[in-house]
């Protein structure tokens, strides 16, 4: 008699948004169950019907300290193993930090780094006492290189990676994968949300990248655990050296700043977006 073949876990959060939708897909192929996490149930429900095996729906507010705590534990409690964690989710509102609300103090801080440590905390144990498991983050390049404008989304990011350096290091011999998701500029809403609202011009400094691409380094990250892995490569590498020569950004500033606004104008007529006016282009 053939045993049953065991059901591979995987949580996702922020699966309602462009990335997390390509992340679905790519674990869903890998015939994955997939517990799908979103504020936005209509965005949940769409992505459902594309998945080919039923995935579960959580539905919670990352800025809600209880929300995640309480469901992280109902997910923990629902499943004999858990496979899989990639935190996605993630939050910016570009400008000055002074003109900031205070609310959005919290509400970074909670999307981009609280909430993903919350949900480590309670999932992490149920791994490592099952010998195996992976813990994937998506962070950014903006959490190695801080950029003007984007003080509140560096702080998070900043605080994620720290945290995924040494969480890699303390569960090195658990049998449980830790590892980080360094993109670039991603084809998002908020990517264009960002362009057509003062959003850093430095996010146009080399091609934009597309969601897949970052999904494939989640399964990449999944397989082999390494600590971080960057999307483009060389982006990781100019924001390295960028991270030791902190000044440098500031130094190279007025030629980044036109070469990013030239990508930018470039990017948004792509989209047929008129980048002064942001009205749609004629055809």
């Amino acid at each position: 008699m053939m045993s049953q073949k065991r059901e591979k876990i995987a949580i996702l959060t922020g699966a309602g948004g462009g990335i997390g939708e390509a992340i679905a897909l790519r674990l869903d192929a890998l015939e994955y169950k997939l517990v799908l996490c979103d504020i936005q149930k209509p965005n949940l429900e769409r992505l459902a019907e594309k998945l080919k095996i039923k995935p579960d729906l959580y539905l919670f507010d990352l800025t809600n300290p209880k929300q995640v705590e309480e469901n992280a534990e109902l997910i923990k409690a629902k499943y004999q193993t858990i496979d899989v964690l990639v935190n996605n989710a993630g939050y910016t509102k570009e400008g000055p930090f002074l003109r900031a609300d205070r609310s959005e103090i919290n509400r970074h801080l909670e999307i981009n780094l609280l909430s993903a440590l919350r949900l480590v905390h309670c999932i992490a144990p149920k791994m490592i006492e099952q010998k195996f498991g992976s813990i994937v983050c998506i962070v950014s390049i903006g959490g190695i290189t801080a950029l003007a404008d984007s003080a509140l989304y560096s702080s998070a990011k900043f605080g994620l990676r720290g945290f995924l350096t040494a969480f890699h290091e303390e569960l090195k011999n658990s049998g449980v994968k830790v590892s980080g998701i360094y993109p670039a500029a991603v084809d998002t809403p908020m990517l264009l949300h960002e362009a057509m609202h003062g959003g850093s011009v430095l996010n146009w400094l080399n091609a934009v990248q597309s969601p897949d691409a970052v999904a494939k380094a989640v399964l990449r990250g999944i397989k082999t655990g390494r600590m971080e892995i960057y999307v483009p490569y060389g982006e990781g590498l100019l924001a390295r050296v960028s991270a030791v020569f902190p000044w440098l950004v500031g130094f190279l500033s007025p030629v980044l700043l036109w070469l990013g606004e030239k990508g930018r104008r470039k990017w948004l007529r792509s989209k047929g977006i008129d980048p002064i006016t942001f009205v749609p282009l004629s055809k």
